[in-house]
């Protein structure tokens, strides 16, 4: 099954928006709907652990986070998130990965400032998730590699 999920898996990163950027110590790869967070590696660089950074090395791992929001016709919005780590410029989607969401499901019409701002805050929360835990992991065995 995972053969033929694979290249509905690499289409659909290709058609993502996304930039790679790198501060500090680590790499990120991102996409999201959202142009405020065109900087992702500022976005999340106060999250990221010294532990995280002792075991994946940013010559070799990446951080990789996608994210979006939808806003619904009759209002409210729903935001997902997904974070974890993967080689450096592979372009896979993390075997172990870490996610958050955040929904509304009022009838409230919420702006695209808003948007982004919920936006925002998922992508963050998932990162903060994927640190939480490497923190508790005596390894911080937050990456599953792939089988040949």
């Amino acid at each position: 099954m995972f053969k033929q999920a694979v290249p509905y898996l690499f289409a659909t990163l290709a058609s993502l928006s996304s930039a790679a950027a790198m501060a500090g110590e680590f790499n990120v790869a991102c996409s999201y709907r959202n142009s405020n967070l065109d900087r992702c590696a500022d976005v999340i660089s106060d999250l990221v652990t010294d532990k995280f950074i002792a075991h994946y090395p940013a010559n070799r791992f990446q951080i990789f986070v996608h994210s979006n929001v939808y806003k619904f016709t009759n209002g409210g919005f729903s935001a997902f998130a997904i974070a974890g780590v993967v080689p450096f410029d592979s372009g896979e989607f993390p075997i172990s990965r870490y996610s958050s969401t955040n929904a509304n499901s009022s009838n409230e019409q919420f702006n695209g400032l808003q948007l982004a701002d919920y936006e925002l805050q998922t992508y963050r929360q998932a990162v903060t998730t994927l640190m939480e835990e490497c923190e508790l992991s005596p390894t911080c065995a937050v990456y599953t590699p792939r089988k040949p």
